[in-house]
């Protein structure tokens, strides 16, 4: 019985290896679109907003959301951040990333443990909030 399993597996590998199957062009999936790099920069973005929404749910959820209790939520220690990069120029983006890398008096201040890439990233977050 176990030999007869043994030829049989060698069989249909060597069928498997004289003839490969061929991948019909029409299964492939086509080109996002014909002028190269065109989505480039958005499938980056996109990228970095997930990793900034990553970032902004293990360090500042804990105070900038609503906690949830049984009848209702309440407001969490710190502001809603829902809003505040919105349409925002560049002085407004840099003073809120000022803000998150040295903190307050309230809040603790991240310079050492936010890289400047995840700070790119987490920036690209709060922008869609």
């Amino acid at each position: 019985m176990q030999r007869s399993r043994k030829v049989v597996w060698l069989v249909i590998s060597s069928v498997l290896l004289i003839f490969p199957m061929n991948v019909s062009p029409q299964s492939q999936e086509p080109p996002r679109t014909v002028v190269p790099g065109f989505y480039d920069v958005l499938d980056r973005n996109a990228l970095a907003m997930r990793r900034g929404e990553a970032i902004f749910y293990q360090r500042c959820s804990l105070c900038h959301l609503p906690r949830i209790r049984k009848p209702a939520t309440t407001p969490g220690p710190a502001p809603s951040l829902t809003g505040i990069l919105k349409d925002a120029d560049r002085s407004k983006e840099e003073a809120v990333r000022d803000h998150i890398m040295t903190g307050s008096d309230k809040m603790p201040g991240w310079q050492y443990s936010l890289k400047p890439a995840q700070m790119d990233d987490l920036i690209a977050y709060l922008k869609t909030l």
